[in-house]
């Protein structure tokens, strides 16, 4: 494994010789927002800085350097609820469109964005284009979470996940166990049911905030949640995103 992958840990000297070498400069992206009532704001963030980290130094041979996380993403769905700090969509993407910028003039040839917040992937792929038009620089996006989905329903194939659920909950059990509420972690109340396959969007099944859907601020039941689930899949999801970045610069 690489010595040092943190972009932060190094010298201007180390810093810009990994630059000009990485295959890929890497930027966490993940959110501060609320996480129902049992789990940190963090909760996007962590997983951005501890998933990314692991990525970078089980990579497969590919030179990664990665950038601080940004703790701050597109979350005004959210915004109702306490512990919320959102960037608008526009000063979003600008923040992104700036580290690009950066990351062109320090010498990288390829930026990485993993996400770890779903707010923040409709900006992402909107502004990654222009980045790429107008700078020249390849931006290559990666959701973790969608390379895990089908290892995560498996856990419990009848129970919803997405927001400060099983899912979420599993992980900042795995990473930071002295951050969650486990008195407080109770199954999510939904003012109605959105599991009917293939229903077309309409106005009745797509809210503006959270709450309109969502009362307690998270899905389906953390209760069920477990350390060890979330540390089973992180290597086999590692390898996944791996293999896809391979494939995709091969194509390059």
């Amino acid at each position: 494994m690489p010595d040092k992958v943190l972009f932060w840990e190094m010298t201007r000297e180390e810093a810009q010789e990994a630059t000009k070498e990485a295959d890929f400069i890497v930027l966490p992206v993940g959110s501060t927002e609320q996480h129902s009532i049992h789990l940190p704001v963090s909760t996007d963030s962590i997983r951005a800085e501890e998933l990314t980290k692991y990525l970078a130094l089980h990579s497969g041979g590919l030179k990664m350097v990665v950038l601080p996380t940004l703790a701050y993403g597109e979350s005004l769905h959210h915004m109702h609820f306490p512990g919320t700090i959102s960037l608008r969509e526009e000063t979003y993407m600008q923040v992104l469109k700036d580290i690009a910028w950066s990351v062109k003039k320090q010498g990288g040839r390829r930026l990485l964005i993993v996400n770890y917040h779903g707010g923040n992937a409709a900006p992402i792929q909107l502004i990654r284009m222009e980045i790429e038009r107008e700078m020249g620089l390849k931006v290559y996006f990666v959701g973790w979470s969608s390379f895990a989905a089908d290892l995560v329903k498996e856990w419990f194939p009848k129970v919803p996940y997405g927001h400060a659920c099983f899912y979420e909950t599993s992980m900042i059990l795995h990473f930071r166990p002295d951050l969650v509420k486990k008195e407080k972690i109770r199954k999510q109340e939904q003012r109605h049911s959105f599991e009917t396959p293939n229903r077309p969007i309409t106005r009745d099944t797509a809210a503006a905030y959270f709450e309109d859907q969502y009362v307690t601020g998270g899905i389906g039941d953390p209760a069920l949640a477990k350390a060890e689930l979330a540390a089973k899949i992180i290597p086999e999801v590692t390898e996944r995103i791996i293999r896809a970045l391979k494939e995709d610069m091969s194509r390059e």
